[in-house]
């Protein structure tokens, strides 16, 4: 069964030295993009599935950015675009 929610959690700690991300996670989610993104060595696996890994990471390959807040108005503009493109496919 993996861990509990509780116990999840995802870890990146930054190595100035060597200019790179040091990584390890127990949530699924996050170990799915990992593995799909770096080379990763698995720690524990249940049923053939990753559970618990680390890695390395280069410093690229990780960004922090601004949340994205959109009031509801920009919403509604850009569902509205977004079905005026669909028009013209068509």
């Amino acid at each position: 069964m993996g861990y509990s929610k509780s116990e999840q959690e995802t870890s990146l700690v930054f190595d100035y030295e060597k200019n790179e991300w040091n990584v390890y996670s127990t949530v699924p989610k996050h170990i799915r993009k990992l593995m799909n993104i770096g080379e990763m060595n698995i720690i524990e696996s249940e049923n053939d599935r990753p559970i618990a890994i680390k890695g390395v990471l280069k410093e690229k390959q990780v960004s922090m950015k601004k949340e994205r807040v959109l009031s509801e108005e920009t919403k509604e503009k850009l569902r509205l675009n977004g079905l005026a493109m669909r028009e013209k496919t068509n």
